[in-house]
């Protein structure tokens, strides 16, 4: 596995009912800055928008961090990804529960976690 940096301020914001504009004037931002980084588009991030992303939250009374905005997650390999991705097609959705047809509600799926299933489907190890 490798690792990816995740820039998470799209769900941040969206959990707490903000938008883009409202972070943008709090955190005394262009607001071009905070679209680019709510819709993961830059290559680096400087530490003093991280700050200011960070202070300008606060303004609107959410207690968030950097790690709030910026999380390392690992990447699977090409050969656990297509297990994943077998195991999901054979169980006909998202490990946490299927949307049914008209629902905004998951419904819970019922069988062997996805773990269990992507051992099952990986094919031999290298």
């Amino acid at each position: 596995m490798t690792g990816h940096i995740h820039i998470g301020l799209a769900g941040l914001l969206k959990r707490h009912n903000v938008t883009q504009k409202q972070l943008a004037e709090a955190a005394q931002m262009r607001p071009a800055t905070v679209n680019a980084l709510y819709n993961a588009r830059v290559e680096r991030v400087e530490i003093s928008t991280l700050v200011n992303l960070v202070t300008g939250l606060r303004r609107l009374g959410i207690d968030a961090d950097v790690g709030d905005i910026l999380q390392v997650v690992d990447l699977q390999g090409e050969t656990e990804q297509a297990a994943r991705d077998r195991a999901l097609r054979l169980l006909g959705g998202e490990p946490w529960g299927l949307k049914p047809k008209g629902s905004a509600v998951l419904a819970p799926v019922s069988g062997p976690p996805i773990e269990e299933l992507l051992r099952e489907h990986r094919g031999p190890e290298l």
